[in-house]
């Protein structure tokens, strides 16, 4: 069986946005007495113009939307995403049937770009994401970004800032060393040291000598960097936490940062350990 991801190979964000348009005529001209109906588990859900909406793609860029289904008794969170001429759930999205995907795959295609906006914006705001977190901004349409596949699913994501990129929180300047900006893994999958392989793969990625982490470490990466470390103990100066674009008054190296996070939470590291 094919997964959206395999068959929006050679999609276009236009053809993807024409064929909703279309979906979405045709559901304005259709008997409301009769709706069209989406099987969920154990839920059928009615289809009308009220529960039917584009959202962005790529978050604050407008100019890419995709048509989402949601809940009757939720209207911000989708269940559904119209994709190649159809409604998929959204535990379906992130699935694949190509046995190439394996891994960490750089995003490059659009059915990839819609995988790492459920992961992101879906998955992880809606259902994973702890109650102290900070969470994730969108990903825009040319983000560095890998996703971690496993077994026929999407498990997990890291996203990259290249040096010399653009930082959206200061528009005039751009990063001085590669940070990596997001690193998720769903919860069923922690605790096998996929947190490690991302950030071995992202420090066997990027050639600079000195590589960034975005602050503040989320748990996730304090326990990458924490089995890191214990695997590399030579690279203690490679990484460093960074604020802002990284300037060397921005950015301190990574083992401090453990240091820091370790006093002020006594226990921390086994508290961190399922990660």
């Amino acid at each position: 069986m094919a997964f959206p991801v395999d068959m929006l190979e050679n999609c276009s964000h236009e053809e993807l946005e024409n064929s909703a348009e279309d979906y979405m005529s045709d559901l304005r001209c259709g008997d409301p007495e009769n709706p069209e109906c989406f099987s969920l588990l154990n839920i059928t859900i009615p289809i009308s113009l009220s529960n039917v909406g584009f959202v962005p793609l790529y978050g604050g860029d407008q100019t890419q939307k995709i048509l989402a289904l949601f809940a009757p008794e939720d209207s911000l969170t989708a269940v559904a995403l119209y994709l190649a001429d159809q409604w998929w759930a959204i535990d379906d999205i992130v699935k694949t049937s190509a046995p190439s995907r394996e891994g960490l795959k750089q995003v490059s295609t659009l059915g990839e770009r819609v995988v790492l906006y459920v992961l992101n914006r879906i998955i992880y705001r809606k259902q994973e994401m702890e109650r102290n977190e900070i969470p994730f901004l969108c990903h825009s349409s040319t983000d560095y970004a890998k996703i971690l596949w496993k077994k026929g699913e999407a498990i997990g994501f890291y996203s990259v800032k290249p040096t010399g990129s653009i930082c959206a929180s200061f528009l005039t300047q751009s990063y001085q060393l590669p940070v990596l900006d997001t690193m998720f893994l769903r919860k069923k999958y922690r605790g096998k040291d996929f947190g490690l392989h991302m950030l071995e793969d992202f420090v066997d990625s990027f050639t600079e000598e000195a590589l960034g982490l975005r602050y503040p470490l989320s748990s996730l990466m304090y326990t990458a960097c924490k089995q890191y470390f214990d695997k590399y103990p030579g690279d203690h100066e490679l990484l460093w936490e960074v604020e802002g674009v990284g300037h060397w008054y921005q950015r301190i190296p990574v083992t401090r940062a453990l240091q820091r996070e370790t006093l002020k939470i006594p226990g921390r590291s086994k508290i961190c350990n399922h990660f």
